[in-house]
């Protein structure tokens, strides 16, 4: 699902694209945005030429193509949210929006997408900027971060990770090899460290 939001500031600007080791300091990024860095960042004309990208958003690029990722190969799930946001500009050309959107393609590939506008001073035309947040990655991450404050075992550790992917007791089971009821006393032990992490008398 696409949804599109009005926006009240005008196209921000980028002075150079030139190399992939930019200084963040001088690229003047929409605000918000230099946090989400640890999420895809890609910026695309409007004939799906792709201007920049960095490391974050090639690992997207190559989830949806990981047999021969190409060079400035944006797939199609992803142009389509910036088809939306062009055929926006041509309906309202004195309006800017943003688009949002989610994509799954398989178990393991989960995508928050947000679309705006981008000035490149280089380029004549406004380009697409799109934030490409990897849902499965940020879980992911915050279960590797618990983890290690709740001192998980390498086994509970494991168990933690799928349970954090929605994973049932069943499928973790049939994933690490153990039985389900195995699963369950990890489980137990680990809500018993979550508790003690956070002061709670167990």
């Amino acid at each position: 699902m696409v949804i599109a939001t009005q926006a009240s500031t005008g196209i921000p600007s980028l002075s150079s694209l030139n190399s992939t080791d930019i200084n963040l300091e001088t690229l003047k990024l929409p605000h918000g945005l230099i946090d989400s860095l640890m999420n895809g960042v890609l910026i695309l004309t409007i004939q799906r030429e792709l201007v920049y990208a960095n490391d974050a958003a090639w690992r997207v690029l190559r989830q949806f193509n990981p047999v021969k990722p190409r060079e400035n190969q944006v797939p199609q799930e992803i142009w389509h949210i910036c088809q939306y946001l062009i055929h926006s500009r041509q309906m309202f050309p004195r309006q800017h929006w943003f688009m949002e959107s989610e994509i799954s393609t398989d178990e393991t590939t989960a995508l928050h997408i947000r679309a705006r506008w981008f000035q490149v001073e280089t380029i004549a035309d406004p380009c697409l900027l799109l934030m490409l947040e990897d849902r499965y990655e940020v879980l992911k991450s915050w279960a590797v971060e618990e983890a290690k404050r709740y001192r998980l075992t390498p086994r509970e550790k494991e168990a933690w990770l799928l349970h954090r992917a929605n994973y049932t007791y069943k499928e973790i089971a049939t994933e690490l090899r153990i039985t389900p009821n195995t699963v369950k006393k990890h489980m137990q032990s680990i809500h018993a460290k979550q508790k003690e992490a956070f002061g709670y008398k167990i």
